[in-house]
């Protein structure tokens, strides 16, 4: 521990730093399970309940978290999304000044019937990939792209390889053939991971994921994507501003009747 910088500060606060500048250095690295409080005590030479507060600390702050009857782990660093804002995974999280890359899992085509499993009408072509943030798993994307859109894009239509590069990205793929994605609508849950969710991401049993279901639309309400995905529960941070109505006027707007006529 650094004297001139620790002076006047708790011992808890000081063996705070210590462990944040740790995993800064990489000593730990997210998904990492941190020494037991036994070996923090013996390394550092302080107490348990001194160690106690200090991991409290980064467990504030986020770095590290708790996972009962297994111990502490340093945590992945969120993302942050801003509801509002269409970007794909891979723009997410270059934005942010990370490295997106992924792993093809597996790539098929879906006649009609099994594509209506997934919430999609007509044959498409289903992409199973692990996506990855610095190297490390993040997300299960399967997405779902119909055959007639599939068939126009050459890196879809196996006429090349590019899809199984680790840093292909569907969007810009459909931006370099004049796709042009104009809305989407997400659905955000969670549950509990199943055995094989588990075992692609690297985490234990039992953990929270969080699912996400997205449909994307031409500007002709065409759909050019869906996709089924399945996040750790603690990759991304919504960001939002929120504004009150006038609580009346919207009491007023949800009971007042629509005009079938205007729906069209």
């Amino acid at each position: 521990m650094t004297p001139h910088r620790n002076a006047g500060k708790p011992r808890y606060a000081v063996l705070a730093d210590e462990l944040r500048d740790g995993i800064r250095a990489g000593k730990w690295v997210p998904g990492d399970l941190l020494p037991s409080e036994a070996q923090l005590c013996l390394k550092f030479g302080v107490s348990r309940g001194t160690v106690v507060k200090a991991i409290d600390v980064l467990l504030a702050e986020g770095l590290l978290q708790r996972r009962q009857g297994v111990g502490t782990f340093v945590s992945r660093p969120a993302l942050h999304r801003s509801p509002g804002y269409l970007l794909g995974f891979s723009e997410t999280v270059r934005r942010q000044g990370r490295v997106p890359s992924h792993r093809l899992v597996g790539q098929r085509q879906l006649d009609r019937s099994e594509a209506l499993q997934y919430g999609c009408d007509e044959p498409a072509l289903l992409l199973e990939r692990i996506r990855l943030v610095d190297g490390f798993p993040w997300a299960i994307h399967t997405a779902l792209i119909p055959m007639r859109i599939a068939a126009a894009v050459p890196a879809l239509a196996g006429r090349d390889s590019r899809v199984a590069d680790s840093d292909f990205s569907l969007y810009r793929t459909f931006d370099e053939a004049g796709l042009e994605i104009d809305h989407a609508d997400e659905t955000i849950n969670v549950r509990l991971a199943t055995e094989n969710e588990a075992v692609q991401l690297g985490i234990e049993l039992p953990s929270a994921v969080m699912l996400v279901y997205r449909k994307s639309f031409d500007r002709r309400g065409n759909l050019i994507e869906l996709i089924e995905a399945v996040y750790l529960q603690d990759c991304y941070t919504y960001d939002a501003r929120l504004v009150r109505s006038n609580p009346l006027s919207v009491l007023y707007h949800e009971r007042e009747p629509t005009d079938p006529r205007k729906s069209s």
